[in-house]
């Protein structure tokens, strides 16, 4: 092969499998030098492997492929520096984020006291003006959209109301629409009245889910369902008073349930 190096050598001496090599070549990642055109066989040079290094040590951090392309193309040590730096930031927030779940897990398995439907009460709310934005969101986008969100509905006047969103009554992991608003005496549109089961949760946002919970063990055997979307007013939050001490009003709209 004129000096070069087949996949089956290549893989072996980069210690990255043909498969990954072949899923390598069809992304632009790491293309062969030569590709045959009658056999299709790959052919890679020699000094290849040390990009095939690179790669291999930078999908060991599972830095993500578009940042390792960004990392060859530019072949600057400065720019590899702030890629790692990056994605270091990137795995420490993870780390905290399943820390936070191995906390709550452990919780869960050790005191398994489900919160009581004493906890939520059932209120008449009328309809109320808001100014409101709304966007198709991934639950991990939700809090970015929500800070730009509110930052420009509180640039609309002066607020009636804490700020709140609207989410769908069925909870799904794709983007879903989601409505950011802020009760506003001249607002632009109006959030429907109704019966509503509400339960103020205390505490931060990622542990939201004991609020959730509680909603659900008093939905249960009442004869009625969540009937539209879910509401969160945002009562104290993020610049007002401790992460532990953020209060939410969760109001689920509620109508009978049909047999």
């Amino acid at each position: 092969m004129n000096g070069l190096l087949p996949i089956s050598a290549f893989s072996r001496a980069s210690l990255i499998s043909a498969n990954t090599l072949r899923a390598y070549h069809e992304s632009g990642l790491l293309e062969p030098a030569s590709v045959d055109p009658r056999t299709g066989y790959r052919g890679y040079r020699a000094a290849q492997l040390a990009d095939a290094a690179v790669i291999r040590q930078l999908r060991d951090l599972d830095v993500p492929l578009a940042r390792i392309r960004e990392v060859l193309a530019a072949r600057d040590p400065r720019v590899t520096r702030r890629v790692l730096a990056e994605h270091r930031e990137r795995m420490l927030a993870e780390q905290d984020r399943l820390d936070r779940i191995l906390r709550a897990t452990d919780d869960l398995l050790a005191e398994p006291a489900p919160v009581t439907p004493a906890a939520v009460t059932e209120r008449t709310i009328g309809p109320v003006r808001v100014f409101s934005v709304t966007a198709a969101v991934r639950q991990d986008q939700f809090a970015g959209f929500l800070d730009e969100a509110f930052a420009r509905l509180t640039a609309t006047g002066e607020a009636a109301g804490p700020p709140g969103a609207l989410y769908p009554a069925e909870y799904h992991d794709e983007a879903v629409p989601v409505t950011a608003y802020l009760p506003a005496a001249g607002g632009t549109d109006e959030l429907p009245g109704g019966r509503f089961a509400v339960a103020e949760f205390v505490g931060p946002y990622h542990d939201m889910s004991a609020g959730y919970r509680a909603l659900g063990a008093w939905l249960a055997g009442s004869g009625l369902t969540i009937g539209g979307p879910v509401r969160e007013n945002y009562l104290a939050g993020p610049g007002e008073v401790p992460e532990d001490h953020y209060r939410t009003e969760i109001c689920w709209p509620v109508q009978l349930l049909e047999d």
